[in-house]
């Protein structure tokens, strides 16, 4: 007993440790070697990741395999993080997007909605505010900015070429990430996030500014061309 005591006793002093702790994911793993090679500017999609803030992001290019899409959600879950992805556009985009996601697997593994913009303005428009200011995602689809525009300025006529994604900015006050095509490279260029209180003036004029800002963007990669 004598033995037995002492041994209960050494254990009881320098206990052992039988389990490790689970090692909690950090902003330094949550992009592969290939997510690079796919991608530049991914610090700018890491900093509004990891903002408690809703943020938008503009899609210039035609994004068939939702490669930026599924990297925004895989990041979201590799940092815990509360918010969630939704996908803007018509009717039609939306539908072969679905089609696209052919197992159950990457159905769980995206965990992102959609947002089809042909239904009630008045009602996608509301839906679009509260997602943002509940600090959530929205992925604008490049044909979404030609066929949405929504129900927030009074003559949304007197500007014909502004992008929703600008407007949205503006309401809310959240940041946009513009995104487009490097043909060069076949990479996505990810700029840097233009935030709303850069622009001065009525709605508008910030509106109409903040479009311009981004068109500019998606004009230097042409002119790299």
């Amino acid at each position: 007993m004598g033995k037995l005591s002492f041994l209960l006793a050494e254990d009881y002093i320098k206990p052992k440790i039988y389990f490790k702790s689970k090692q909690v994911p950090t902003v330094n793993t949550m992009y592969t070697p290939e997510d690079h090679d796919n991608f530049s500017g991914l610090e700018h999609l890491t900093q509004l990741l990891c903002s408690p803030r809703g943020f938008i992001v503009n899609a210039f290019q035609i994004d068939y395999y939702q490669s930026l899409p599924r990297l925004i959600a895989k990041s979201v879950k590799h940092i815990h993080s509360f918010k969630k992805l939704y996908i803007l556009g018509p009717e039609l985009s939306l539908s072969i997007l679905k089609r696209s996601t052919k197992t159950i697997y990457e159905k769980q593994m995206l965990d992102y909605e959609y947002i089809n913009v042909e239904q009630d303005p008045d009602f996608v428009t509301n839906q679009c505010i509260t997602l943002l200011e509940e600090g959530h995602i929205l992925y604008i689809l490049p044909e979404t900015s030609v066929c949405w525009r929504p129900n927030l300025l009074t003559e949304p006529d007197q500007i014909s070429h502004y992008l929703c994604s600008t407007l949205l900015s503006q309401q809310v006050n959240v940041s946009i990430l513009a995104t487009a095509l490097k043909n060069e490279s076949g990479k996505v260029v990810i700029f840097p996030a233009d935030t709303p209180n850069a622009y001065s003036g009525d709605m508008e004029t910030r509106v109409y500014q903040q479009s311009e800002t981004l068109y500019q963007l998606f004009d230097s990669l042409k002119a790299d061309e």
